[in-house]
């Protein structure tokens, strides 16, 4: 590998998604994408997942990855929520970050992920290198659980990406996300005497998790379908949002959850506390019996459709 050679759009959405494991994709919504080069598979892949939009029409694929949305996408990968009011006056060149990516940059740079290029500049605008791209994989992930059947009983100084079945995380304190990837499959994850300090998140399908005389102080997030959860006793959740389809959490006697929101049908066996349950439409127009994952397919049709519809009507045919 050529760490000082810059990437394209296209090689740096390979090495994220191969990274995470992403797996299912979407209908082609983007007009610069035939889908038969090497790496359109992919770019659907981010753009199911919901890390990369594109700019509305084109996926500028073969254009080179800046900085500025190379570290977006990581962020939105890593599930690292950007800041609420974003402060880049340690840089000299903060000013110069756009209102959309802003937020993500400021959280990365807080959680020591990115650093800039030295001198106390971000260079937001240039070409990101392979190099580059590594290091920010290196230094984003603490810890990666990829063997089967491990047990993480050290404690964890940033994320902790789950990658394979049947992991243990016993008696550890995790200061970053805890991320259970695609790659993990229909994983089975335990969390006991732990605590997590940011979130819990999920977005593989199929995914079977227990936690028990845990605290997790973010978000615990089941964006996959089919999830299930058992809260044992002693397991404290400050958040607990599904959004994926046909999913069951199990609350049982000494567990607490502080909010409960569910954006997708979910069967709740309380024996335990939540404190406040809301149930919320991910999208006013979720059909019956329609996946997360159908709804993004048929949103992304539906978009493209309609900009076709506005072309043709100005007399514009081609895309």
């Amino acid at each position: 590998m050529r760490p000082d050679a810059n990437m394209t759009v296209g090689e740096f959405a390979a090495i994220l998604s191969r990274a995470m494991g992403y797996t299912e994709t979407v209908e082609n919504p983007y007009a610069d994408l035939k889908g038969t080069e090497w790496y359109a598979p992919y770019i659907l892949q981010l753009t199911a997942a919901g890390i990369l939009q594109g700019d509305g029409t084109n996926c500028n694929a073969e254009e080179p990855m800046n900085r500025e949305r190379a570290t977006v996408l990581f962020a939105r990968a890593l599930g690292i929520r950007p800041t609420a009011q974003p402060d880049l006056s340690g840089f000299v060149d903060g000013k110069d970050t756009a209102d959309w990516s802003a937020g993500y940059i400021d959280a990365m740079a807080k959680d020591g992920i990115i650093q800039g290029v030295g001198n106390q500049t971000l260079a937001l605008g240039s070409s990101i290198t392979r190099g580059s791209v590594v290091k920010i994989l290196d230094s984003s992930v603490a810890e990666y659980a990829v063997e089967e059947g491990a047990t993480i009983d050290q404690d964890v100084d940033g994320i902790l990406l789950v990658a394979a079945d049947d992991i243990t995380v016993d008696g550890a304190a995790v200061s970053g996300n805890l991320l259970v990837a695609p790659k993990a499959g229909e994983a089975n994850l335990t969390v006991k005497n732990a605590r997590l300090e940011r979130d819990l998140r999920v977005s593989t399908h199929g995914a079977t998790l227990t936690v028990a005389d845990s605290q997790v102080e973010g978000d615990v997030a089941l964006s996959g379908d089919r999830a299930s959860l058992t809260l044992g006793s002693g397991a404290q959740l400050a958040r607990l949002a599904v959004d994926g389809a046909g999913s069951s959490v199990s609350v049982k006697s000494g567990a607490s959850v502080e909010t409960l929101t569910a954006r997708a049908a979910v069967k709740v066996d309380n024996q335990g506390a939540i404190n406040k349950a809301e149930v919320l439409s991910l999208i006013p127009h979720l059909r019956a019996h329609e996946t997360r994952h159908d709804l993004v397919c048929r949103l992304l049709l539906e978009k493209k459709k309609k900009k076709k519809t506005k072309k043709k009507a100005s007399g514009q045919v081609n895309e």
